[in-house]
């Protein structure tokens, strides 16, 4: 018979047991356990808060007296009573009829005692898959049957509690006939209702076989205990349940809430296994299913109420599976509640509930409304010149025009710059996606101490087929003759609950060697020795069909599950609350389950041999060391210091050698194993992201540089300054003073001196018309590029009147004239000089413009490529006589 391990475990799987809650206890009595010794399961306890760690077996005084299966529980001024059920000891349908056995178990000294009676007349014969309720200072025992078979006229008994007596109550079977397989449970006003089971057939060998009568779910059958009459009622409801036996059903109330009763089949349903029936209105009720907190559909469970309102559904059987975990159903919710678990700890982060993320998002949600809100504040009355500001300039980012070029030609350049713009936010979505599903690779690699020495597994041996204690004993030793039998820990106790092969009675040791005990090559020998030999000693005449055999397992000695779960302490180890060592931790929330349900279940396959005792085997085993990454640490995808956990196992091969061994020492062992390893190194598997954002980056580079070169190859480089970020902040001040000193060398209404002419010719004041020194005015300000030209409005206003002046006057104007003469030869001279200043002014401004600006080298390219190509060497005369021309204009 296997068992199966569920996460919620108390260790014990356990079927056909009863349940019971006193005084804040919840009391299990009987059942069967898959592994002998089932008969010493009797009667256990946990507190209501069903904390595993708690449920403990009670010393009961005589130890487990009625063992049985199938029974029923009641309750009763601090002391439990305990009605029938099957003892499965000489078997036999032939068997004289016997009296009901009951027990009283006093909650003060934990003593049974038995209240069977010896008259038949007196006392309800012996049954199973019965029920019984109580109800103030009695017990209502209704329908079940015994080996022989069914009940015919012996079905119904009502039970005194003070005064330890039966009363039989006659009834018709054709109006209430008996039931096997049922519950029954009782009402706060004193009516017992039966529900479900199947009408009793057969004997305890024939019926499991018989198809069975079931009674269908939309009636119910009530007893009235207050005026002794029965009644059958109705039940309604948008769903009616399925019919169903070997169920359980549980009475509560809670203040006002209305009774209800809750049933569990072993219906494969999970829709189908719960109903609430609400016995105001005589309805059926169907919570929704949950999964993952819902137990497996099951038969021959125990339940009780607990907390009021809460029921505990637990234990069980399902097509040979035992089941040994503990659920609450919440009727005010209607649902199934996660129970507490002392299991320990797992390399995973717990999920965060909803409410705190909601709470989270929320939060980020104001903060960032109000941030929005704040820059938008300060922005409208501090920082709205520098908004405008960042516009402009974002408008002069995407549209600069250079002077002399066409429309099309920067309408064109912008079109391709947002072409190429959208193709690189494509590539960032694509690479973003590409880091988000990259694939976690393996990368492997062997390691080794400087000494090639390497760690020895933990080994368990399992001698099956050996009476309990004449199993073989282990010796242990290496090649090098150290001996290493005081490493091997008997844990036979240990495992006698958890493990199973098949219900044999195991004899189980665990060979645990230090962290100094290590193997190493033969001819360094700097280890313990080279490989582990184990030879078993024993009597081969004791076993069972003179046939044994010897199941091993490798494990980790940094990662044995054994340890935790059947609470094992090495002798280099402390022990934690639960017993397992202080320092396990299992790889993941699963794990625990997974390998209590292989042990159960006997569903090993890795590193787990079935070898024969009196054969020798050959075995090697490998040491891996995985480097697993965490996936929930968003910096793993960045590809650059990656946090990993690690996490130890093993992998080993073994083979038997057909021919029985001859060994040459007396006593001569029955057998023998050899353990080596297969390499003096440990096998690492790195786990590593196949892509990650340092790949990323690679091609994002890659890309962008390809875009760039492409735009500038098409449409030049457009730099506005040499100075990059750093060297903007760096030497900011010194470039804000070389501006600041560009800028005051120009008045606000004057011209910049690079586009003013530095000859009188090109200058207003070279002009035939220049005004006088008397009536000179100030000319309008024109554009830099407008040529030296005059107006008619600019002139002197022309007087006739000096036509008709007289000589005096004339001789007048021809002096006035002269002093024109003098002033305008002084002035030639003072503009020669003048322009030679303003040229070395203009030198100077081009200094400070180098020193402030950058100016594209393809200015200087252009020039020397046009002096090269365009400007022809002259001789030195010809160079002088353009030079006297240029200086001597002809008049």
């Amino acid at each position: 018979m296997f068992a199966g391990q569920e996460l919620r475990s108390t260790n014990r799987p356990i079927y056909g047991s009863a349940a019971l809650t006193l005084n804040d206890t919840i009391y299990f009595y009987g059942g069967y356990y898959s592994t002998p010794p089932w008969n010493m399961e009797a009667l256990w306890s946990i507190s209501t808060s069903i904390n595993t760690s708690t449920f403990t077996q009670l010393p009961t005084n005589p130890y487990a007296s009625p063992t049985f299966i199938y029974g029923q529980m009641l309750g009763f001024n601090d002391s439990l009573y305990t009605f029938g059920g099957h003892h499965p000891v000489n078997i036999s349908n032939t068997l004289p009829p016997e009296p009901l056995r009951y027990y009283h178990l006093s909650l003060e000294t934990l003593a049974w005692t038995p209240l069977q009676k010896r008259m038949l007349q007196s006392t309800p014969l012996e049954r199973y898959w019965h029920s019984i309720v109580s109800y103030q200072e009695k017990a209502y025992l209704f329908g079940g049957m015994n080996i022989t078979g069914p009940l015919e006229d012996d079905y119904f008994w009502i039970y005194q509690f003070l005064t330890d007596s039966w009363q039989k109550i006659t009834l018709s079977p054709s109006y209430i006939p008996s039931r096997c397989g049922h519950t029954a449970s009782m009402l706060s006003d004193g009516q017992m209702v039966l529900l479900g089971g199947y009408h009793c057939i057969g004997n305890y060998t024939t019926n499991p076989m018989i198809a069975k009568n079931l009674f269908p779910m939309n009636q119910a059958t009530i007893f009235n205990t207050i005026n002794n009459q029965w009644r059958n009622q109705s039940l309604g409801g948008n769903i009616i349940p399925g019919a169903r036996t070997y169920h359980s059903s549980v009475t509560s109330q809670d203040g006002n809430v209305q009774p209800f009763q809750t049933y569990l089949s072993s219906l494969g349903d999970p829709e189908a296994m719960t109903a609430v029936l609400d016995t105001q209105q005589w309805s059926w009720i169907i919570p929704a299913a949950s999964t993952a907190e819902q137990p497996f559909s099951r038969s021959f469970a125990a339940a009780s109420k607990i907390n009021g309102s809460q029921m505990l559904f637990g234990f069980g059987i399902n097509h040979q599976t035992v089941y040994d975990g503990l659920y609450i159903f919440e009727s005010k919710t209607r649902s199934w509640l996660p129970l507490p678990t002392d299991e320990p700890s797992v390399h995973l982060p717990g999920p965060k509930s909803i409410a705190f993320i909601s709470a989270m998002i929320a939060l980020g949600v104001a903060l960032l409304s109000l941030f929005l809100l704040a820059g938008y504040t300060l922005a409208r009355r501090r920082y709205a010149f520098r908004l405008r500001n960042a516009m402009k300039r974002t408008k002069v980012l995407i549209w600069s025009p250079r002077t002399g070029e066409p429309f099309w030609a920067e309408i064109t350049r912008t079109f391709c710059r947002f072409l190429l713009f959208g193709i690189l936010i494509a590539v960032v979505v694509v690479i973003v996606l590409q880091i988000k599903n990259s694939p976690i690779i393996d990368e492997r690699y062997y390691t080794h101490t400087k000494d090639y020495t390497i760690d020895v597994p933990d080994i368990r041996f399992c001698f099956d087929g050996w009476p309990p204690g004449e199993s073989p004993n282990i010796h242990c030793s290496t090649d090098f003759g150290t001996p290493c039998s005081q490493h091997i820990i008997n844990i036979t106790e240990n495992i006698q609950t958890g493990l199973d092969y098949y219900g044999d009675p195991l004899t189980c040791f665990l060979f645990r060697a230090p962290e100094n005990f290590r193997l190493s090559r033969t001819n360094d020998r700097r280890g313990q020795g080279s490989y582990l030999k184990f030879h078993y000693y024993g009597d081969m005449s004791v076993t069972t069909n003179n046939h044994s055999q010897i199941h091993l397992a490798y494990y980790h000695k940094r990662h044995n599950p054994n340890l935790p779960v059947y609470h094992i302490t090495p002798n280099d180890k402390e022990q934690g609350e639960n017993g397992e060592p202080l320092d396990f931790e299992w790889y993941s929330p699963d794990e625990n389950a997974e390998f209590q349900s292989a042990e159960q279940e006997n569903l090993r396959t890795e590193n787990a041999y079935d070898v024969a005792t009196d054969k020798v085997t050959a075995s090697s085993y490998e040491l891996i060391e995985r480097q697993s990454i965490q996936t929930g640490n968003i910096w793993n995808y960045a590809g650059v210091g990656t946090i990993r956990r690690t996490q130890y196992s093993a992998t080993s091969s073994a083979m038997t050698e057909p021919d029985a061994p001859k060994f040459i020492t007396e006593p001569q062992p029955v057998g023998a194993l050899r353990v080596f390893p297969k390499e003096y190194k440990v096998t690492v598997l790195r786990e590593q992201r196949a892509f990650t954002l340092v790949n990323g980056m690679g091609i994002f580079g890659g890309i962008s540089g390809l875009i760039i070169g492409l735009q500038a190859c098409l449409f030049g480089y457009r730099p506005h300054s040499p100075w990059g970020v750093i060297h903007r902040w760096s030497v900011g001040q010194l470039r804000e003073s070389l501006l600041n000193g560009l800028r005051s060398k120009f008045p606000e209404a004057a011209n910049v001196p690079i586009v003013h002419p530095v000859h009188r010719r090109f200058s207003i004041a070279g002009g035939s018309a220049r005004p006088t020194v008397s009536n000179r005015r100030k000319l309008p300000k024109r554009s830099n590029t407008e040529p030296a030209t005059w107006k008619q409005e600019d002139l002197p206003p022309f007087n006739l009147s000096n036509i008709n002046k007289s000589p005096v006057e004339s001789d007048e104007k021809d002096t006035t004239a002269a002093e024109e003469e003098e002033e305008e030869e002084e002035e030639e001279e003072e503009n020669e000089a003048s322009r030679m200043v303003r040229l070395e002014e203009r030198l100077h401004v081009f200094e400070l413009l180098f020193q402030a600006y950058y100016i594209n080298d393809e200015v200087f390219q252009s020039l020397a490529f046009a002096l090269k190509t365009n400007i022809q060497p002259v001789s030195a005369t010809s160079g002088l006589r353009l030079r006297q021309d240029h200086l001597d204009p002809p008049v």
